[in-house]
C-alpha cells in the first residue's frame, strides 16, 4: 500500500504493483497485477533507519503527549510525520507532527486552539464509532494524522457483521434516521455529505476524512445533542462551545452517558464510558478556566457517574463483547 499525505488535502491510497511484464499469445505484453511485494534489503535498512530515527524524535515529546493525552483520552496520541502504516489493525490512534507539537508548545493560544481541534477529532471518533457499530459494522484500522499546519486527514478500514437480529438493526436503522434528520434540520449540505461519508464506509468499507469531514461530523454530534436538550438553534450558533449547551452555558450530557454505561458489559465497554466522562469534565474545566459557564448539576450528576463507573469496571466481564452488546451501547450514544 503506498500512502501520500498533502498537506491539508485528503490521503491518496494506492494498492497493487504490477509483476514483471508477461507477454500474451498475440505478442501484447500484459502487467499482471501481483498480490506479492518484493522489498530489497536497501528498501528494508533504509525503513529500519527511518523507524529509528521516528522514535528518537518521539522520545523528547513524551511528556507532552501525556499532557496532551488528557484532552482527547479515546485517542491514542503519538508522534508521526504522515499518515502511519505501522498502525493497521490500531483503532484511533492520532500522529501528530514533531514540528507541530513544537509550534504548540512555543505558542500557548496555538496550543489552546490544537487542544480544542484534539477534542474535535475524538468527538469525530466517537461518533463515527457509534455509528458504525449501530448499524452492524465496526472500524477495524484507522490511520489519523495531524501535520505540521494542524490540518487533520484519517483512512479508514470498515468491516460489515451479519450477526445482529432483526429487531436490533430495526432500531439501528430507526437511530441512524434520526441522527440524519437531526443534522438535516441545521444544514442540510452537512447531512448529504454524512449521508455519503458513511454510505461509502458501508458499502466500500473504506472511510475518508480531512479537515472539511471533521467539521460536518462534529457539527452532526452537536445537532444530536442539542436536540435531545431541546436546544438545537442554539447549539448551532454556539460554534465555539462544544459541550451540550444546558441554559445558555457549558454542561455535560449526563443522561446520554448513563444510558451508555447501563449498556456496558464488559470491562473494554466500560473503560470507553469513563474516558468519555473523564474527557467531557476535562472540556467543561477547560471552559471553565476560559470564562464560560458551566452547569453545575450536569457536571456533578458526571462526577457521580464517573465514581458509578469505577464501581463496576470491577465487576464488568473481561472478555469481548458481542456484537449485541455492542450495538446495544452504541444505539445509547445515539438515542
Amino acid at each position: 500500500m503506498q500512502i501520500n499525505a498533502v498537506s491539508g488535502g485528503r490521503p491518496v491510497y494506492g494498492a497493487g504493483l504490477r509483476s514483471k511484464p508477461v507477454p500474451s499469445e498475440g505478442g501484447e505484453v500484459q502487467h499482471p497485477l501481483s498480490d506479492k511485494v518484493e522489498i530489497s534489503e536497501d528498501s528494508k535498512a533504509r525503513y529500519a533507519q527511518s523507524v529509528s530515527a521516528d522514535n528518537k524524535t518521539a522520545a523528547g515529546y513524551e511528556e507532552y503527549l501525556k499532557d496532551l493525552q488528557g484532552y482527547a483520552p479515546y485517542m491514542k496520541l503519538q508522534v508521526g510525520g504522515a499518515v502511519n502504516t505501522q498502525n493497521d489493525g490500531r483503532v484511533n490512534t492520532l500522529d501528530i507532527n514533531p514540528k507541530l507539537l513544537d509550534k504548540m508548545k512555543s505558542d500557548p493560544e496555538f496550543a489552546q486552539k490544537m487542544t480544542g481541534k484534539l477534542g474535535d477529532i475524538e468527538r469525530a471518533h466517537r461518533l463515527v464509532d457509534s455509528y458504525m457499530k449501530a448499524t452492524g459494522s465496526t472500524v477495524v484500522c484507522s490511520h489519523a494524522y495531524l501535520d505540521e499546519e494542524g490540518n487533520y486527514c484519517c483512512f479508514a478500514v470498515t468491516e460489515r457483521k451479519d450477526e445482529l437480529n432483526e429487531e436490533l438493526r430495526a432500531q439501528a436503522q430507526e437511530n441512524a434516521e434520526k441522527l440524519m434528520n437531526a443534522v438535516r434540520e441545521k444544514n442540510a449540505a452537512a447531512a448529504d455529505k454524512l449521508t455519503e461519508l458513511f454510505s461509502q464506509a458501508e458499502e466500500k468499507g473504506v472511510l475518508l476524512l480531512d479537515d472539511e469531514d471533521l467539521k460536518v461530523l462534529n457539527e452532526a454530534a452537536k445537532a444530536l445533542e442539542a436536540g435531545e436538550s431541546g436546544e438545537a438553534e442554539e447549539a448551532a450558533d454556539e460554534d465555539e462551545l462544544e459541550s451540550t449547551s444546558v441554559g445558555g452555558c457549558m454542561g455535560i450530557n449526563a443522561q446520554k452517558l448513563a444510558r451508555m454505561l447501563a449498556a456496558a458489559k464488559t470491562r473494554s465497554q466500560v473503560q470507553s464510558v469513563i474516558a468519555m466522562i473523564q474527557s467531557d469534565i476535562k472540556e467543561c474545566d477547560q471552559g471553565a478556566a476560559n470564562g464560560y459557564d458551566v452547569d453545575e448539576a450536569s457536571y456533578k450528576a458526571a462526577e457521580q457517574l464517573l465514581q458509578q463507573a469505577k464501581s463496576q469496571l470491577a465487576s464488568a466481564d473481561d472478555r469481548e463483547a458481542t456484537p449485541q452488546e455492542e450495538m446495544a451501547q452504541a444505539l445509547a450514544a445515539l438515542m
